[in-house]
This record gives C-alpha cells, structure tokens and sequence, in this order.
C-alpha cells in the first residue's frame, strides 16, 4: 500500500514538474515577446515625437494624451497577462 502511494505521489510530482517547466517555457516567450513590443513602442514614440518636433510642446507633452497612451498601455499589458494565464 505504501509503494502505491508512493508511486502515485512520484507520478503526481512528475506532472507538477513537467507543468513547471511548460510555464517556463511560456514565460520566457512572453518575456520575449513583452521586450519586442516594448522595443517597438520605443521605436514608435521616437518616430512619433521626431514627426511632432516642429509642433508646440504643449501638445507634445499633453497630460490627456499621456494618461490616454498610458491607459491603452496599461490594458493591453494586463490582456497579454491573462491570455498568458488562459494558455
């Protein structure tokens, strides 16, 4: 009876790691993932503000458009955390 047990929890140990090492996985391709889109928002901005350079600054610097940007930010980071908790 004891070696029943103990092979069972051996099996359940071994699904517990395996599962581990599948959100590893993920995580880094999420991590991957987060570091290219963060680069190409980077690369976006820069563009961005280089086309507005000749406006004013006070539109460059517009606290509703910053709150705006940083809001749509924000929800499209926590849409990528939840479909990387659903996958």
């Amino acid at each position: 009876m004891l070696k029943d047990y103990l092979s069972v929890a051996q099996d359940a140990l071994r699904t517990q790691k395996e599962l581990y090492q599948v959100k590893e996985q993920r995580l880094a391709l999420a991590l991957d993932e987060y570091v290219r889109l963060n680069d190409a928002y980077k690369e976006k901005s820069s563009s961005r503000t280089s086309l507005f350079s000749g406006s004013s600054s006070s539109t460059k610097y517009d606290p509703d458009i910053l709150k705006a940007e940083i809001s749509t930010t924000r929800l499209r980071v926590r849409l990528f955390s939840l479909w990387f908790l659903i996958e």
